[in-house]
């Protein structure tokens, strides 16, 4: 298996930090309703609606995926199995990216609210309050994400960004900010 980088775990703490609703080390089953319900509220979905209950099968899929990270079978994903685990799970490359190409789909169902193709500045925003992110972070994300310049990121530069989040050791990469870092 490939070692990752320093600055490479980083970026995958973000990406953690985001499920870790909580902040206490772990990803659980808590965490995940949380996510639901800010997600939810963020979109405007009420629970018991059909909305929702996509939004909230999606999002558990997501999660029984993740649960395979854990390798102490305590039913919760602590940091070190995260890293581990995505780790390894990014190691053929060709591999990772494609089976990206559903959840960007995903992503793109519920965060492009105009239907357009594109998710624009005020999308991501949303996007972004969802996560417990602030607007500023998200204007700032939005500015590097849309690598066209055009005012909206399409599905191809989110399939960029994304392998630059996951691959790229440059800390000036544009798609470092699909999760604000946390300091070094």
């Amino acid at each position: 298996m490939t070692m990752l980088s320093a600055f490479r775990r980083r970026k995958l703490s973000a990406g953690f930090n985001e499920l870790d609703v909580d902040g206490d080390g772990r990803v659980g089953d808590g965490d995940i309703e949380s996510l639901i319900k800010n997600h939810g509220n963020a979109y405007g979905y009420a629970e018991g609606t059909a909305e929702y209950a996509a939004l909230a099968e999606r999002t558990g899929a997501v999660w029984e995926q993740l649960k395979q990270f854990d390798s102490d079978g305590g039913g919760e994903v602590s940091l070190e199995e995260y890293v581990a685990g995505f780790a390894a799970f990014l190691e053929p490359r060709e591999a990772f990216m494609n089976s990206m190409d559903a959840l960007v789909d995903a992503f793109f169902a519920l965060a492009d609210r105009d239907g357009d193709g594109r998710v624009s500045e005020d999308e991501l925003i949303m996007h972004f309050r969802a996560w417990n992110h602030t607007e500023d972070q998200a204007r700032e994300a939005f500015r590097r994400l849309d690598r066209s310049g055009n005012g909206a990121i399409s599905k191809q530069e989110w399939m960029t960004n994304l392998e630059e989040f996951y691959y790229s050791e440059d800390p000036e990469a544009p798609g470092n900010w699909l999760a604000p870092l946390p300091p070094a």
